[in-house]
């Protein structure tokens, strides 16, 4: 007989709201934690670039910067693959304790690693190995705690918890852009490279010791206790997310539309810091505005979209926003570009709006695609799939596009082109919102 999984009640007394409160800050830290890691990079990619990648050309030496930012992206789906089977397999809370630790642990060596003129070329062999290891375990984090909180979350307000995973994402990025923004600020460029570089880096592991505890204190989610009860996990959750039709065409859907998501998104996280004091001829304090300013707005977009999805559905604020990609991502670049510090705003503030409100939406959306048995896996192989082959080379392949062409535009057209490719995704999306998720 089937075991159903008990509903997560409404919050409607004080101990419901602080259970989920606990659930938030559980599914949240790690998310947190994980874009500090990766924002904190992308800011420090020129120190890290004289440090790890000497070179007479400074142009090469941050593109083998952003080429090792890469490779973390690269090992996304290889975590997706490996966590996703794990979370559907022993359990969600287990699989999160795991990353955020994993993820933790491998940045605070990152910033106990000796430079180049230290030991030589193991240097920045030794950076690569360990944005690897970042990459695998970012690969598991944000599938599991998506997967977790919209397993505990109650049915009518499933899309903003879960929208809430992607604000921490937001708040961890600002951290990561602020903590070694200051400290570039107020370093001379010697002691950035001697040593200020790590302690952004350093501060990833009492960061990622806090969300351990928060989550050990967590209970496994009523979805995944029912599937084990039934005896019907899947002996190979992978094979079992690419197995049949249907299950495939989900996978597909799921890839694609993640692809406005991973270029937006990172356009803002791993490219503005570079592309603001490169091609923006920004310095100091204004150097670091482009990405806050970026962030700030889609952190309020992430709230506005989570929450607005709960009444008119994730279709239809996800089709608003791929919209708004396509259509507004030239102009917003024309006013980044214009050269007059305001304009410069307007624009950032219209494009982090846009990728705020896909943002907000898009964990949810593929979350209820996916039956409990390989919830976790399906997610993991496809938004980690996307991430890397839209996100995580965005940064490199845009500098040296830029480079190559002299164009300061080849931003906008890279997420109008991805934009076109999410639009079809958007339109075969079954609405999902206020529905069971699928058992």
């Amino acid at each position: 007989m089937s075991t159903e999984p008990t509903a997560p009640p409404a919050p409607d007394d004080a101990t419901t709201r602080r259970a989920l409160r606990r659930l938030l800050a559980g599914g949240v830290i790690g998310s947190l934690v994980e874009f500090y890691e990766f924002s904190v990079y992308a800011v420090l990619a020129t120190t890290l670039a004289a440090v790890f990648f000497p070179s007479v050309d400074p142009t090469t030496a941050l593109l083998s910067t952003l080429a090792v930012f890469a490779v973390a992206f690269f090992a996304r789906p290889l975590g997706g693959f490996v966590w996703g089977a794990v979370g559907d397999r022993i359990g969600r809370k287990r699989t999160l304790a795991l990353t955020v630790l994993l993820m933790s642990a491998a940045t605070a060596l990152m910033g106990v690693l000796p430079g180049y003129a230290a030991i030589g070329l193991a240097a920045p062999v030794l950076l690569v190995l360990l944005r690897f290891v970042q990459g695998v375990s970012a690969g598991g984090e944000i599938s599991g705690a998506v997967s977790f909180v919209a397993e505990h979350a109650p049915e009518n307000r499933r899309g903003f918890f879960v929208g809430m995973i992607s604000v921490g994402a937001v708040v961890g990025t600002l951290l990561g852009s602020l903590i070694p923004g200051v400290l570039l600020l107020t370093l001379s460029t010697e002691q950035m490279q001697a040593w200020g570089w790590r302690i952004p880096l350093l501060v990833a592991l009492p960061l990622g010791l806090i969300g351990l505890y928060i989550r050990q204190k967590l209970d496994e989610t009523p979805y995944f206790l029912a599937l084990r009860e039934e005896r019907n996990r899947a002996a190979n959750p992978v094979r079992a997310a690419l197995a049949g039709r249907e299950q495939r065409r989900l996978l597909v859907i799921a890839f694609f539309l993640v692809a406005a998501n991973a270029s937006s998104f990172y356009m803002i996280v791993g490219y503005l810091p570079s592309f603001a004091t490169r091609s923006l001829q920004l310095s100091g304090l204004q150097a670091f505005a482009p990405s806050v300013i970026a962030l700030a707005a889609c952190l309020v977009a992430e709230v506005g979209g989570a929450w607005l999805s709960e009444r008119v559905g994730r279709r239809t604020v996800l089709l608003v926003s791929v919209v708004g990609l396509l259509v507004l991502s030239y102009p917003s670049f024309l006013l980044i570009t214009s050269g007059t510090f305001g304009l410069i705003a307007c624009g950032l503030v219209l494009f982090g709006l846009l990728a705020g409100a896909y943002a907000a939406v898009i964990n949810a959306a593929l979350v209820e695609l996916f039956p409990t048995r390989v919830r976790v896996s399906g997610h993991g192989i496809t938004y980690n799939l996307s991430v890397a082959l839209f996100g995580g080379s965005a940064p490199y392949l845009l500098t040296w596009l830029g480079g190559v062409t002299g164009s300061t535009m080849v931003g906008a057209y890279y997420v109008m082109i991805l934009a076109v490719v999410s639009l079809p995704a958007v339109l075969a999306l079954r609405e999902t919102a206020r529905r069971p998720l699928p058992m």
